[in-house]
């Protein structure tokens, strides 16, 4: 098989971030094991991949208080709870059964081999994404990777400018890559350009968020980039 073509450097982007969760990672079956490992000690029915992939995007705690009011409430062991419950079963099993969606590595690869500053910024808790970026080999070209205990989570544009920051390059220069309304948002309070896939976690069709390209695939990157 031939390699695949290395990104073009007629782009004007001095930074690419990347949401992870739905764009990078398909984290959908290890998130869901382990928030249906919750709702087993709490007496109640567990989520299908599918369906947590559509609750994915609002950090830990969104996604435990969405769980809740679609199965019976708010226990009256209560959100705080919750949250060491879910992280307990999570954290340690965060990579057993996720994977990199297809050509996102080699995309990252002839990225960071132009010379572009490569950035995450993900509502996901730091400590698992950590471990995510590590264990999938993600880290070593990635010059920053902010998680979502900052104090500011996306669709907040702040979050992305602590990335940003840490990158050393200005919003005009840079790109958001992401696969949700969240990632729409914050990038757009930056007046950034927002790419999104159409494979990744999003209750609303993808189609209907408004983003400035869509893509089914991380290497169309090679195509679109130019465009923006």
């Amino acid at each position: 098989m031939p390699p695949e073509p290395v990104l073009p450097s007629n782009h004007r982007f001095r930074a690419v971030v990347f949401d992870l969760d739905g764009t990078l990672i398909d984290s959908a079956p290890d998130i869901a094991d382990a928030i249906n490992m919750v709702m087993a000690e709490l007496g109640r029915v567990g989520f299908t991949d599918t369906k947590v992939r559509e609750m994915v995007g609002t950090g830990w705690a969104g996604l435990l208080d969405r769980a809740m009011e679609m199965t019976g409430g708010m226990p009256d062991e209560g959100l705080e709870w919750l949250n060491d419950r879910f992280r307990a079963h999570y954290v340690p099993r965060s990579t057993r059964l996720s994977s990199v969606y297809p050509t996102a590595m080699q995309t990252i690869k002839d990225l960071h081999g132009d010379g572009v500053a490569l950035g995450i910024c993900t509502n996901k808790r730091q400590i698992a994404t950590d471990i995510i970026v590590t264990e999938f080999g993600l880290r070593p070209y990635m010059g920053a990777v902010v998680g979502g205990d900052t104090g500011v989570m996306k669709p907040d544009p702040q979050h992305i400018a602590v990335v940003l920051d840490k990158l050393g390059v200005a919003a005009s220069d840079a790109v958001m890559i992401g696969d949700s309304r969240a990632d729409l948002d914050a990038a757009k309070g930056l007046d950034m350009p927002c790419v999104l896939v159409r494979y990744g976690y999003t209750a609303i069709p993808v189609e209907e968020l408004g983003g400035d390209h869509l893509i089914d695939r991380m290497e169309e990157l090679h195509d679109v980039l130019p465009q923006l």
